[in-house]
């Protein structure tokens, strides 16, 4: 498969090896997530584009694999197949002065690896002396941590994982800082567990379309604070 024009007659356009380039478009009219670069350090570099360069990527296959399309004016190096100038393929983005990594490794340790976003979503793989696994969104205040919830290393990725009152120093945590946290299941949820708590510090709603079944099999205690009031049109107590 050719993703650039006709093939050339004569050597004049063959380029081999590696070579960096600036992305000039991305959006494909045939929806094959490829771009067109420039070349700068040719005659006419600021102007003249390549031919649509195919990305190269860890792995694709049909409508399934990992896509990171680069934006306009990202450097990326691009390599030409068997020199053909009209065969661009990306091989992949570089960071730099201007456009800096969002790890910069500042302890020497390369504790951390992961993506973030443009917006500033992040999925990080911390290896510190507290290993965890972590998803937040932009701001942070809302993420899933999988291992070790105390922080370690150095760097912008440090993070330690919000824990919930009476919780322990590791396993898995899902929390807001702010807004809403929801649950829904559109059929059954089931929640299985040693020792469930449920902690709140203002009010607990319960609701039910039908029967609220509360079994133990041994006992079950009830302690309020203040006058508490049960209404129904009949209470069995047995």
């Amino acid at each position: 498969m050719r993703p650039g024009g006709p093939r050339h007659d004569s050597l004049d356009l063959v380029q081999y090896g590696l070579h960096y380039a600036v992305v000039c478009q991305n959006q494909d009219p045939d929806n094959m997530n490829r771009v067109k670069v420039r070349l700068p350090w040719l005659d006419g570099g600021d102007k003249d584009q390549t031919w649509w360069a195919q990305l190269m990527t860890p792995m694709e296959g049909k409508k399934f694999g990992w896509y990171t399309l680069p934006d306009v004016d990202d450097v990326v190096v691009v390599m030409f197949v068997a020199g053909d100038t009209s065969m661009p393929i990306i091989v992949g983005g570089v960071w730099s002065k201007p456009d800096f990594s969002p790890e910069p490794n500042e302890d020497g340790k390369n504790n951390f690896r992961g993506y973030r976003s443009r917006s500033g979503s992040r999925l990080v793989f911390d290896d510190s002396g507290k290993v965890k696994v972590w998803f937040a969104d932009k701001t942070g205040k809302n993420y899933l941590g999988v291992g070790d919830f105390a922080k370690d290393g150095a760097g912008p990725n440090v993070c330690a994982v919000f824990k919930p009152p009476m919780s322990g120093d590791s396993g898995v945590a899902l929390s807001t800082s702010e807004g809403k946290l929801e649950t829904t299941a559109k059929n059954k949820l089931t929640v299985s567990a040693k020792n469930i708590k449920i902690n709140a510090k203002t009010t607990i709603d319960v609701k039910a379309g039908g029967e609220v079944l509360l079994e133990a099999s041994s006992s079950i205690k009830v302690t309020s604070g203040s006058p508490s009031n049960y209404d129904a049109p009949t209470i069995e107590i047995a």
